[in-house]
């Protein structure tokens, strides 16, 4: 499962952009198993309610808890394009970061499996209501593959009354 692919960051690797993009702070990628800051590598999957796909990952080898936000850096500029973010546990800083570009994160305890945390996921997904936070992500999602004028004609925008 260590599968290290070459990309810059996650959206590089998103092929299915309706497809729910998460990422894993884990040594090995079978374990939910880092803080974030000092993460050693993540494991980035794309799940759609049918499918889950291990599309990137990243090793960023050991590093200190020691609050040095200059270690930061790499893991935001990898993460961009990912949705949603598991680890460990997370300080607030880095927290602020992540939801400033648009990524929702989650802390775990007790190490849980990503095989587990994805099916999970994916039961949320096949729900008529997800969570809250999930649901907030997936019309965001939506609205983003559409464009502004698909939306109008689905609510009934009709142009030969603009006239």
């Amino acid at each position: 499962m260590n599968a290290e692919v070459a990309f810059e960051c996650v959206a590089d690797a998103v092929s299915n952009d309706q497809a729910l993009i998460v990422a894993f702070a884990s040594q090995e990628g079978d374990m939910v198993d880092q803080h974030f800051g000092s993460a050693q590598a993540f494991f980035v999957w794309a799940l759609t309610a049918d499918r889950a796909e291990l599309i990137a990952s990243h090793d960023f080898g050991y590093e200190k808890k020691d609050g040095n936000e200059d270690k930061l850096k790499p893991k935001m500029k990898f993460l961009v394009g990912a949705d949603v973010v598991y680890c460990g546990s997370i300080g607030g800083s880095a927290t602020r970061q992540l939801v400033t570009l648009g990524i929702n994160p989650i802390q775990v305890k007790g190490g849980p499996e990503v095989a587990e945390l994805i099916e999970e996921l994916q039961l949320q997904l096949n729900s008529e209501q997800p969570e809250f936070w999930l649901a907030n992500i997936l019309k965001r999602k939506r609205s983003s593959g559409s464009s502004r004028f698909d939306d109008m004609e689905d609510e009934g925008w009709d142009e030969s009354f603009a006239d």
